[in-house]
């Protein structure tokens, strides 16, 4: 029995659909490199090196039964703000997902859902924005989680496995100096120690 934090409880948002490739800015990093990767299955040659080249043209296959699982595992509780994931109707037809979900823990035990998404045919990068929804009504742009899994629960027209082309993971930029002040160096009490006699 899974026991919810009082303190917190995830909300789902919106995704965006793009045609650009997501990018690491001054307001975020890609952290999937600190991350273990694993896979439900995979057909040989199509495993997490594909998902992760930066390459469109490539992608993981799985081979099994579904649900099909993308399990990310960091070695220590991260903020993760965004999932992205490349998805090609056009050349994946039955194998493209059609009903997702996005699970996130502090181990496999206690996955919780914190968006389930439905796309119809989708093409090009989609964006899961993940959020931390307080008590208070206030929410923090991010999740603090250790594990996310991306679960594939049906494909475009019942195809049984599936193909994803790219993931990426997307955590908050650290900023720097918060609320930090350095003192003014130009007084003459720190200006007298300037130089040596």
């Amino acid at each position: 029995m899974h026991i919810e934090n009082p303190f917190y409880s995830s909300i789902q948002t919106p995704y965006t659909q793009t045609n650009m490739a997501p990018m690491a800015n001054m307001q975020r990093k890609e952290i999937g490199d600190q991350a273990i990767w694993t896979l439900s299955s995979a057909k040989t040659g199509n495993g997490v090196d594909q998902l992760r080249d930066d390459n469109l043209n490539t992608f993981w296959q799985s081979d099994g039964t579904q649900p099909h699982y993308i399990t990310i595992q960091f070695l220590k509780k991260m903020r993760v703000q965004e999932v992205a994931l490349y998805l090609d109707f056009k050349q994946d037809e039955s194998y493209t997902p059609n009903k997702l979900s996005i699970r996130t823990g502090t181990n496999i035990q206690d996955m919780k859902e914190v968006q389930f998404i439905e796309l119809k045919e989708p093409y090009g990068w989609y964006v899961f924005a993940l959020k931390t929804k307080l008590l208070n009504s206030q929410e923090k742009p991010y999740v603090s989680t250790i594990n996310i899994q991306i679960v594939v629960l049906q494909n475009q027209h019942s195809g049984k496995d599936t193909h994803i082309r790219q993931v990426k993971i997307f955590g908050p930029r650290e900023k720097q100096n918060q609320g930090l002040s350095f003192p003014d160096f130009k007084t003459p009490e720190i200006t007298q120690y300037a130089s040596i006699r």
